[in-house]
């Protein structure tokens, strides 16, 4: 069985805050989602984003478990679907941070 390592550098700590900071937009915003869906939609829309997160959850864990290696998506993409596949992945990826960011 192979150990992942288990250490963290400034700029990976920076990243993680990054990503806290950045992820805590969507408590924020949740407010007015609320009020303008109304009651029966953000229902629907909570149980219906609830269970996207279980599946994706689900499908992470089963990968991890079967790749214990670093790397996140680049590592699965790359070892399911090859190089080139795996670079696009890993750009949309970081696009799709940016624009998060950006937005």
């Amino acid at each position: 069985m192979s150990e992942l390592k288990k250490t963290l550098g400034v700029f990976d700590i920076i990243a993680l805050a990054f990503g806290a900071m950045v992820g805590w937009g969507w408590v924020v915003l949740a407010g007015g989602w609320i009020i303008s869906a109304g009651i029966w939609g953000a229902i629907s829309a909570f149980l219906i984003g609830g269970l996207v997160v279980v599946l994706i959850g689900v499908t992470y864990a089963e990968l991890a478990a079967s790749m214990p290696i670093t790397g996140g998506e680049h590592t699965y993409t790359h070892r399911a679907l090859g190089v080139n596949i795996s670079f696009i992945c890993s750009w949309s990826i970081l696009f799709g941070y940016f624009s998060v960011v950006a937005f």
